[in-house]
């Protein structure tokens, strides 16, 4: 098992977590730049001390800050690769992933070996004595592995794979990627700001926001239970926060909304597992889902049995169909976001075209949403 504890300060950036990592599985960190995701990195390399903190990988420890130990980065049996790679350009393929070798001074028929085996491993047979200039943005990040790979880590550190390389170039890598840290077994620690790769790579996935971890747990618990905005808005779901306020029948709750500067209040069903003797207590802290797709958008207050209705004002207008030629289509698909309070994130509507056409939708024109309690999800 990898444990990780991390608190430090970086100028007036606070850093302070605490993970473990399953051996031979790979666990994502996922959040925003500036989330202080390639810092943990740094830390659990050596490249950087926290001022206080513990780090250690099946009972071997290589950072305690109460033991005063501290194993330096060239010790570590950690693999890390930069987001940019760092290949040598005057070095071809061989010597490049030789180079952590040779200082170590291994002998030459080891490095060779390794090398080999290392070229192997991510599917790079034959491309030696190619320099990295002549390697597409797929085989430069590949030549970094294998570098990282030929020390026989038992850690690998990876800092945002695949964000040096063109969405198409992307697309094809994802899956090469994923299928050589499957195959090699090395407990890994991915870095990405990309929910989908998260989703690819990571058997656990950490959420990080300001140097904390706001969520942790597998790409299921990602999908149905988010637990801040940022989730939400890579699930593609509205997110609210609040407190019950009282329990109703049929299942149903009211939630007052914690971020609002003024009381609003979300009628939401309650998931199966909170229902009967789980229900919440008034005062309990809740958070709600809705699907996009389930909200209705007026002109006027509806006049409607809906429990849930709202007026604001339209912040954006995302279509997401396309236009050919100087014909515009309406039989796409709107995203319309309506901002209901200064103090909380816009409540995001996805309609018809034709229905965002005919209401003449625009930004800065006050509308009416609404959406049923059982369309709305409640949990804990």
């Amino acid at each position: 098992m990898l444990k990780v504890k991390l608190d430090t300060h970086l100028n007036t950036f606070h850093l302070d977590l605490g993970f473990s990592a399953e051996v031979g599985k790979t666990t994502v960190l996922l959040g925003e730049s500036g989330a202080g995701k390639s810092t943990v990195l740094r830390l659990m390399a050596g490249l950087l001390h926290p001022e206080r903190g513990h780090i250690s990988l099946e009972d071997t420890t290589y950072f305690d800050s109460e033991r005063h130990i501290v194993v330096p980065p060239q010790e570590r049996p950690f693999g890390y690769v930069f987001q940019d790679y760092i290949l040598f350009p005057h070095l071809n393929v061989f010597e490049n992933v030789a180079f952590g070798l040779r200082a170590q001074h291994l002998p030459h028929h080891v490095i060779r070996r390794r090398v080999g085996e290392a070229l192997e491993q991510v599917h790079l047979p034959g491309l030696d004595q190619r320099r990295p200039t002549q390697l597409s943005g797929g085989q430069q990040q590949r030549v970094a592995i294998a570098r990282a790979l030929a020390l026989q880590p038992q850690l690998l550190l990876l800092d945002e794979p695949l964000a040096a390389l063109d969405i198409q170039t992307r697309r094809e890598v994802r899956q090469e990627l994923r299928h050589i840290l499957v195959n090699i077994g090395i407990t890994t620690i991915l870095v990405t700001h990309q929910y989908l790769e998260a989703l690819l790579f990571g058997q656990s996935i950490l959420v990080l926001d300001a140097g904390r971890i706001i969520q942790q747990g597998s790409q299921h618990d990602l999908l149905l239970y988010p637990r801040s905005s940022y989730v939400a808005e890579l699930v593609g779901m509205n997110f609210f926060r609040g407190r019950v306020v009282r329990n109703e029948a049929n299942s149903l709750c009211s939630i007052q909304l914690q971020q609002a500067n003024h009381p609003i209040e979300v009628m939401a069903a309650l998931e199966e597992h909170l229902q009967g003797s789980k229900t919440p207590a008034v005062g309990e802290e809740a958070f709600v889902v809705v699907d996009p797709r389930s909200i209705t958008l007026y002109q006027k207050p509806p006049d409607s049995s809906a429990r849930n209705v709202f007026g604001g004002e339209i912040v954006q207008v995302l279509r997401l169909d396309t236009s050919i030629g100087k014909e515009e289509r309406h039989d796409g698909r709107v995203r319309v976001s309506i901002l209901l309070n200064t103090s909380i994130p816009p409540l995001t509507a996805e309609i018809t075209g034709a229905s965002a056409a005919r209401m003449e939708l625009s930004e800065g024109k006050t509308v009416y949403a609404s959406f049923k309690a059982t369309e709305a999800r409640a949990y804990t």
